[in-house]
């Protein structure tokens, strides 16, 4: 599944790549904040995540565009012995497709699919009873996959407010983390 993910993720930037380099689309950049609310088996281990993340655009035509996003997401354990601190983290690097489900104007909803790879990372730290003072770290390469919907609601000549919400699944081995996620963020045009 993840050799399959990564071929598809491949083909996705080298056709945005190549797409891109032809310049007959507009570009735009996104920045803004994540809030993520674990879900299920997630939910009862980690409290809610925070982070970034940056998106650029790409658009084919007026109802569509390609995207690449990247970031850092952020989640701390849930009820951690005292002295103890442990959380999960890593760099979220998705491609996906946006459509507009109307014309150009004012505010524009649209749907938006996203896949990739999270590239995280656990560690816990502290002093254990008895065993001193203690670090554990490790990290994984997981595929994740972010369906979303949300409004670009216009802000000055060349800018948006952003704002999505989305359902952001990590692969991970054996299961799944899921988290319901809200980003709103700033998009300025770059051409």
């Amino acid at each position: 599944m993840k050799k399959l993910a990564l071929v598809a993720m491949v083909m996705a930037l080298v056709m945005m790549m190549s797409v891109s380099a032809s310049a007959q689309g507009k570009m735009a950049v996104s920045v803004g904040p994540d809030v993520m609310l674990p879900m299920g088996t997630f939910g009862d281990g980690y409290n809610i995540g925070f982070g970034g993340t940056a998106q650029f655009d790409y658009s084919l035509t007026p109802m569509l565009a390609l995207t690449g996003k990247a970031g850092y997401l952020t989640w701390s354990v849930k009820n951690a012995p005292s002295g103890i601190s442990a959380s999960y983290g890593g760099v979220p690097f998705l491609v996906g497709a946006k459509y507009f489900f109307m014309p150009e104007g004012k505010v524009r909803a649209y749907g938006h699919f996203e896949l990739g790879f999270m590239f995280g990372s656990f560690s816990s730290s502290g002093t254990a009873p008895g065993f001193g003072s203690y670090s554990v770290s490790g990290s994984s390469t997981d595929f994740a996959i972010s369906p979303s919907v949300g409004v670009d609601i216009p802000a000055g000549a060349k800018g948006a407010i952003d704002i999505s919400a989305r359902y952001f699944m990590i692969m991970t081995t054996g299961n799944s983390s899921g988290n319901l996620g809200i980003r709103a963020a700033y998009k300025f045009a770059i051409n």
